[in-house]
């Protein structure tokens, strides 16, 4: 009996051996490792080591994943692009991410968390992997304006509006939502940013789209803004600035709409989306350490099969408005990443069996509102608003129909309404409207003073010429061949600095004597009415001003004469532009005459002198 004992004994000593041995709190990265890791820190890197090294390779990695999303939104908004505008886009894309992360850097870090985390201006704090992966949503919800206003908006007025997106917009609202904001208080649940980044972006996105307007030739009956929306929106234009050209020149360089250029790079871009967005939703775990890795497991999951379901659910839509077997390309793309939104919100309270329907709601959702958009005549040139709006609102108020208690959900105490959440539900659901609405509200607020100043300022739309030969040449000098075969191309960016020209003198004048509009000039009238006369008499220098009578009208005159007068300028200055292409053409000058571009255009350049041009700036003179 004495030696059972003791074997008896000696078996539990070795079991308990062994349990220390396989203790998981031994073995598994958690709080008692990283309390090793700073003792075995080196004293400058001591106040950095606040992290598991696990859980900052986990970030550092994830957050890299984010940041290549950028080259999916690229290839997906350049898909959709004239082919002239298609540099352009992958140039905005790349200064998002250039000119943004010095942006966060400088002062929106310490915006969205200087309660939370100790920063200051130009500070990144000692938790690197935080502020680089903070960083990365927040130039999501800056690129998406980019899509939206593709094909019309000038190139610097958007670096601006993505600037104060990334440094100003989308931090301010983080504050709320994760920075100990009031909002954060409450109870309001967005944990990887369906509201916080894809509503704002897309709040944003349509703000902007209302007012730079839609591009030249989408909707062929468009009507402008009527007031008082024109004065909301800033209206400069009328109605068939923005319809198809009728102008024999314009036409033939216009390039008719089409929705979708190239389905193949669309799918791949949503491809690329897709993989970042399996980065995006469980990298808000910010730790795979102390159970956050069954968390990080969980939103995985639910985010694929919150894709599948939208996936399923835009080749249904498609189908049923073909009213055939047709699935369209874009539909599809756009439910799919309408369903990845959606799931950002609701990834780790939400059951799996939920995930998909919550993506086939959200798909759903994004292409009617696309639909809709199209209806009431927004041009969002790759359907980012619908994909990212409504997609998100529902994936935000989701967390309050479908919160569930489970292994994978977290700290959260949440139970949706249908999961026997009662009053508390209720509440929840309320909070997190309220939310929606802030974020919404905050996102439009800045967006407008934003807009509205750079296009005051500066002129936010790029030039009619600018649209239609292609921002690509007339932002970037990227010359695809075309001008020099085509004609009309360069017959238009030949009239085109023609009226910089007249712009110019214009501007001249004014700092001369500064007054709201000069009266024409008898030369002006003289110049329309003569088809014969030489090139110097088409932009003539007037020689004295009239002071006098023009303080007359513009103090003591009727508006509406003066309004009829500047009218009746703007048109004579469009026909004395076409009046010097004729007159040159008739004197058999070449396009290289007409355009002052050198050798660029002429088979006989080799035999003269003659610089290149670089294109004309946008500026707002320009929008006559």
């Amino acid at each position: 009996s004495s030696a059972a004992s003791l074997k008896l004994a000696i078996g539990h000593w070795v079991i308990w051996a062994l349990g220390i041995m396989l203790n998981m709190t031994q073995v598994l990265p958690d709080e008692s490792w990283l309390i090793k890791m700073q003792d075995q820190a080196l004293p400058e890197c001591l106040p950095f080591r606040n992290r598991h090294r696990a859980d900052v390779a986990f970030i550092v990695t994830m957050a890299g994943r984010i940041i290549q999303m950028q080259s999916g939104f690229a290839m997906l908004e350049s898909a959709y692009a004239q082919p002239n505008n298609a540099a352009n886009i992958m140039m905005k894309n790349l200064l998002d991410l250039c000119i943004g992360v010095l942006a966060f850097y400088v002062f929106g870090y310490t915006i969205a968390y200087g309660e939370t985390v100790d920063v200051g201006v130009a500070d990144a704090g000692f938790d690197l992997a935080h502020w680089f992966c903070c960083f990365s949503y927040a130039t999501t919800a800056a690129t998406i304006n980019s899509g939206a206003l593709a094909g019309r908006v000038a190139f610097f007025p958007y670096l601006a509006l993505s600037t104060m997106m990334t440094g100003l917009v989308y931090p301010i609202s983080a504050r709320l939502v994760w920075g100990g904001g009031w909002l954060q208080q409450m109870g309001f649940i967005d944990f990887a940013g369906s509201a916080t980044v894809h509503l704002v972006g897309a709040v944003s996105a349509l703000v902007s789209t209302m007012i730079c307007g839609p591009r030249i030739g989408r909707f062929p009956e468009y009507r402008a803004w009527r007031r008082p929306l024109s004065w909301v929106f800033g209206e400069k234009n009328r109605d068939q600035y923005y319809r198809v050209p009728e102008d024999p020149v314009e036409k033939k360089v216009f390039i008719p709409f089409r929705r979708c250029r190239h389905p193949v790079q669309l799918l791949f871009g949503t491809f690329l989306l897709l993989v970042g967005f399996l980065a995006f939703n469980p990298a808000s775990t910010f730790s795979i350490t102390s159970g956050n890795d069954l968390v990080m497991a969980h939103a995985s999951a639910t985010t694929l099969l919150a894709a599948a379901g939208a996936g399923v659910g835009g080749m249904a839509y498609s189908m049923a408005r073909t009213r055939s077997t047709v699935v369209r390309v874009p539909e599809l793309t756009n439910a799919v990443i309408g369903g990845l939104v959606a799931s950002c919100a609701c990834c780790t309270v939400i059951p799996l069996p939920i995930a998909p329907l919550v993506g086939l709601i959200a798909a759903l959702l994004t292409l009617s509102v696309e639909e809709l958009l199209v209806y009431v005549q927004v041009d969002d040139a790759v359907g980012a608003v619908a994909a990212h709006g409504p997609s998100g609102a529902w994936g935000t108020i989701a967390v309050s129909l479908f919160a569930q208690k489970h292994c994978g959900a977290g700290d959260s105490d949440v139970v949706g309404i249908f999961f026997g959440g009662g009053a508390d539900g209720w509440k929840h659901l309320g909070i997190q409207a309220l939310g929606v609405l802030i974020l919404s509200g905050i996102s439009l607020g800045f967006t407008y003073v934003i807009v509205m100043l750079v296009d005051f300022l500066f002129g936010f739309r790029c030039s009619r010429a600018c649209e239609l030969i292609g921002l690509d040449f007339w932002e970037h000098q990227f010359d695809d061949g075309s001008l020099q075969t085509n004609m009309d191309k360069a017959t238009l960016f030949g009239l085109a600095q023609m009226r910089a020209d007249l712009s110019r003198r214009s501007r001249h004048l004014d700092s001369v004597v500064p007054k709201k509009w000069r009266s024409p000039t008898k030369s002006y009238m003289d110049v329309t009415a003569s088809e014969t006369s030489s090139s110097s008499e088409v932009f003539p220098v007037p020689h004295h001003v009239n002071v006098a009578n023009d303080q007359k009208d513009a103090h003591g005159g009727d508006k509406a004469t003066i309004q009829k007068l500047v009218k009746k300028v703007e048109d004579l200055e469009h026909k004395i532009s076409l009046l010097t292409v004729g007159m040159l053409r008739d004197r058999s000058k070449t396009t290289e005459d007409i355009c002052g571009t050198g050798d660029r255009f002429s088979h006989r350049a080799e035999s003269e002198e003659a610089s290149p041009v670089a294109p004309v700036r946008t500026t707002k003179s320009d929008r006559m």
